[in-house]
């Protein structure tokens, strides 16, 4: 990736989106890692510990768990700590839960430290969304852009942890998993580096500047509705593909490149999308994100040929950190500059309450019925969340528009 393609031409001066790639690589620890490189440990796991889809389905839900306590600590958290220090605060938290997990077999031991990654996880998700909303409030045409950016740093962490916890694992048999726990932890030390030193540069005001009282949610139920359909949808395909390849037979070799795909398509979504972060309403960019997720689990569910397989990969990938990017522009277009870190915060809540229920529910089902029946109900929820934000709310709950966003 080259520094021209990471700089936006303006009249007066280039405006580098570089500071929000930087901000990006703490998704790539807390999602990309902490989260969907579960997906690639956990066949191992599984043979390993003898677990069930349910048992496996929980460590996700464990994390997601610790998504909706963080995400509601940070919340509160705000309204004194800076969104600098609480994003800080979540990566190191992020960094040591993963290098703990692998420590000890202990299912309590796991579940805590895939709580605490969760936890983790939300401050640095939700306060790094906030502050580059804030480093590039002034810039409104180059603003979807750096904020879809920001959140494809996960395609980075995903592509790391396929390069990393495959071979590994291919080496090592399934008893390697703890040592592939470790890489991941390694590989959070590496990538967090940059977001910390970013972080420390131009934070943004202090929690205090927040205003006091409730946040206004006028005309934002819809995109909060969507918004949890799509994160216990998105979280079964995220889950699950590595234990279904798996079990459609394919080898550690052809997984890990379904998976490169899939994180290299997220890493470029940004600027796949680039027209539509920055021209459309971001309701309907959520919508049509949703939709290409749906799209690729639905191909996944039609065929299993190698071509179908990377086209899934492609579409999901393109989609699936371009929801979070329009949702963050939804609550810019709502809300006041000085809401931005709870509003931000409050849709995290509610995005991590999707996400603990979705991988448990459709291990449940595979359990009953087979991992297809598990997709097909993650599907059913993306169609759900595709179609919520284009209904359209009554005139008197229309957010107000402010100044420089798109009409």
């Amino acid at each position: 990736m080259s520094a021209p393609a990471l700089s936006a031409s303006a009249p007066d001066k280039a405006v580098s989106l570089w500071p929000a790639f930087g901000l990006g690589l703490a998704v790539a620890v807390g999602n990309g890692l902490a989260r969907f490189a579960y997906a690639l440990v956990l066949p191992a796991m599984q043979d390993d510990l003898g677990w069930t889809y349910t048992q496996a389905g929980w460590l996700n839900t464990a994390n997601a768990l610790g998504y909706v306590i963080g995400a509601a600590a940070g919340y509160v958290l705000l309204r004194r700590v800076a969104p600098a220090r609480l994003f800080a605060s979540g990566l190191w938290l992020t960094m040591a839960s993963l290098l703990a997990t692998g420590l000890l077999a202990d299912e309590i031991w796991l579940t805590a430290t895939r709580l605490l990654a969760g936890i983790g996880a939300a401050w640095a998700f939700s306060c790094g969304g906030a502050l580059v909303a804030m480093r590039y409030r002034g810039r409104p045409e180059v603003m979807g852009t750096a904020t879809g950016l920001f959140f494809a740093g996960a395609g980075i962490g995903i592509a790391a942890a396929g390069l990393a916890v495959n071979p590994l694992l291919a080496t090592t048999g399934v008893g390697g998993w703890p040592q592939a726990w470790l890489a991941l932890g390694a590989l959070a030390v590496a990538l967090s580096a940059w977001p910390l030193v970013e972080a420390r540069r131009g934070s943004g005001g202090a929690a205090s500047d927040a205003r006091p009282g409730p946040l206004s949610l006028s005309g934002l139920l819809r995109p909060l509705a969507s918004y949890f359909l799509f994160a216990a949808g998105y979280i079964v395909y995220m889950t699950f593909i590595l234990a279904f390849l798996r079990e459609e037979g394919w080898s550690w070799h052809g997984a890990t490149a379904i998976w490169l795909v899939l994180g290299a398509a997220v890493a470029i979504s940004p600027f796949a999308w680039r027209p539509a972060l920055e021209r459309w309403d971001p309701r309907h960019t959520l919508a049509a994100s949703c939709a290409a997720c749906l799209a690729g689990t639905g191909i996944l569910l039609l065929d299993t040929s190698a071509l179908a397989l990377v086209v899934s990969a492609l579409a999901f990938g393109l989609g699936v950190f371009i929801a979070p990017a329009s949702v963050a522009l939804v609550v810019r277009r709502a809300m006041p500059p000085a809401d931005l870190a709870k509003g931000m915060t409050f849709f995290t809540i509610l995005f991590a309450l999707g996400q603990a229920i979705g991988p448990v529910a459709a291990g449940l089902i595979g359990d009953a019925s087979g991992l297809s029946r598990s997709l097909g109900f993650g599907a059913c929820l993306l169609g759900a969340a595709a179609i919520l934000p284009l209904v359209s709310p009554r005139a008197a709950e229309q957010p107000p528009s402010r100044p420089g966003d798109p009409t």
